[in-house]
């Protein structure tokens, strides 16, 4: 696919030199590796070298950014520039074409019901009851279990598994590996022994989410584990039963959240962050890569860091004083020996 510079200013609604608008781009690469006739992008001061240095020809970068050393690229402003390149990209991006088909592989109990322009790929699976709603993809390898359903245009990627019961919106996405419906982690200590506390419920996810491989969202003891709508769940994350997770709400991978506890809409979680059992965690709150929240977050707009989790800004005066314990030690200690010489004196 090509574009041309003036095209991709058209599409950002922003402006070029009219001399630069024929030039042809072929696709979109990283600073470090772009080629002549290729687009990038400059969202930070860590890639200046880069800049300086890229072979690419035309370059996606902040509208107020202060070029000042001579360049080989065209510049095109912006004023988000990730906006921008996930805008750019969409043009560039390879869109799978599936064909209306069952395959022969397929295992589809009869009591199913398949709407029209679906796909099911090799060696899915559907048990009884379950309902594939028009335009949804399953790829293959798939297992839907009974009573579940799959949203209009919902893509399930290669070896996704929806255990019973289970409710999937539309256009959704369920990348490989991920399981939904799993049983939640629940037990009682009786006798000496631990006895499994029966997961009779479910996981409802609503429209629009996309959630990366190899994640497990637990069905619910009772009722319902609920991912909201536009929620966005990276690689290697564990939902547990119970949770609600808020629309809107972002999760960076190998996070993840105990039973029972509620999330709210438009947060961001950070990667291998941590979140006990229990607790509500309030709209827009912001919680950074390996932290650990252990109480509830009752004020909009928190931002927390650390382990046990507090407020960011704390954390950062609290750790800068840290790393000057080992010298604060030293310089009590030789107060202390100070103040015990003069009380001798006396």
């Amino acid at each position: 696919m090509s574009l041309t510079v003036g095209r991709i200013a058209n599409i950002l609604d922003v402006s070029v030199p009219i001399s630069t608008q024929d030039l042809p781009i072929t696709g979109i690469n990283i600073l470090g590796q772009a080629k002549e006739g290729e687009l990038s992008f400059y969202a930070s001061d860590k890639y200046k070298s880069e800049l300086k240095n890229t072979s690419a020809s035309a370059v996606i970068i902040g509208a107020n950014e202060d070029i000042k050393t001579p360049f080989n690229w065209v510049p095109i402003h912006v004023p988000d520039v990730y906006h921008a390149l996930a805008t750019v990209l969409n043009e560039f991006k390879t869109r799978d074409e599936f064909s209306s088909s069952i395959s022969d592989t397929a295992v589809i109990d009869q009591t199913s019901i398949l709407e029209n322009n679906v796909h099911i790929g090799h060696h899915v699976i559907i048990a009884p009851n379950a309902r594939i709603n028009k335009g949804a993809v399953l790829m293959g390898n798939n297992y839907i279990g009974a009573n579940v359903e799959i949203g209009s245009d919902t893509i399930l990627f290669p070896g996704v598994v929806v255990m019973k019961d289970c409710k999937i919106g539309k256009n959704v996405t369920l990348h490989s590996n991920t399981v939904v419906g799993s049983d939640g982690f629940g037990y009682v200590f009786l006798n000496g022994k631990y006895d499994k506390i029966p997961q009779i419920g479910n996981v409802v996810i609503q429209d629009d989410v996309e959630i990366g491989s190899n994640c497990s969202i637990d069905r619910a003891s009772i009722g319902s584990t609920i991912i909201q709508k536009g929620a966005k769940l990276d690689n290697l994350i564990q939902i547990a039963h119970n949770v609600e997770i808020g629309a809107n709400t972002v999760m960076a991978a190998q996070s993840g959240v105990a039973g029972s506890t509620k999330i709210g809409e438009f947060c961001q979680i950070g990667g291998q962050a941590g979140i006990v059992g229990h607790l509500k965690i309030a709209d827009n709150t912001k919680i950074q890569a390996q932290s650990g929240v252990t109480k509830n977050i009752k004020k909009e707009g928190t931002k927390l860091y650390g382990y046990p989790a507090i407020e960011y800004n704390n954390y950062l005066r609290s750790y800068a004083a840290f790393k000057n314990l080992p010298e604060l030690v030293v310089k009590m200690q030789k107060m202390e020996k100070e103040l015990e010489e003069l009380k001798n004196k006396k």
